[in-house]
């Protein structure tokens, strides 16, 4: 007598093979980790999309097919447009007791909104804030326009003029203090 195959019973023990396979791998290779000091996402043509590095491999900016020297080297993750250039990333430094951790992205040619967490330690003093820059026409020419930010424990909302300064400021200190100010 002739038996029928089940392609739906072959697939599942196919997927039982493959499952006890995992498991048995997982429980016998436990702590399996890939370390590495930059790890590069490039697309079919080699052009930059993702980069992932410690702070000695950091990649420079590239803006415009140029490279440029970055003033930090901090640790984190560079984004790339499909022509290979910055427009964004996470960044994280550390400089004696001082720390800084962003999250940028960029226009063309600067920083257009960054996310940021500075704390120095040995000063005593702490910033989080969400910062809007307006671009300029030149490499890293755009003015810091508005900042929503805790500082030391006053909270508050800024508005700076294209050379950067205060214009309209509606904060409250760490004593509760308000303080608005607007232009006369």
């Amino acid at each position: 007598m002739k038996t029928k195959k089940n392609p739906l019973l072959s697939i599942l023990v196919g997927w039982n093979i493959l499952l006890t396979a995992f498991l048995a791998y997982t429980y016998i290779c436990k702590d399996k980790t890939t370390a590495t000091e930059r790890l590069d996402i490039v697309d079919k043509n080699d052009t930059p999309l993702l980069s992932l590095s410690n702070p000695e491999h950091f990649p420079a900016p590239i803006i415009d097919g140029k490279t440029h020297k970055r003033a930090v080297s901090p640790s984190g993750m560079v984004f790339f447009n499909e022509d290979g250039n910055e427009v964004g990333g996470m960044a994280f430094s550390k400089r004696d007791s001082a720390s800084l951790n962003a999250f940028v992205l960029d226009y063309s040619n600067a920083d257009a909104i960054g996310m940021l967490v500075q704390e120095d330690k040995g000063a005593g003093s702490h910033r989080a804030a969400i910062q809007i820059n307006d671009k300029g026409e030149k490499l890293g020419e755009g003015a810091h326009r508005i900042s929503l930010q805790n500082e030391n424990g006053t909270a508050g909302l800024f508005i700076m003029d294209r050379k950067g300064n205060v214009v309209i400021e509606l904060s409250v200190d760490s004593v509760g203090k308000p303080t608005l100010l607007l232009p006369r």
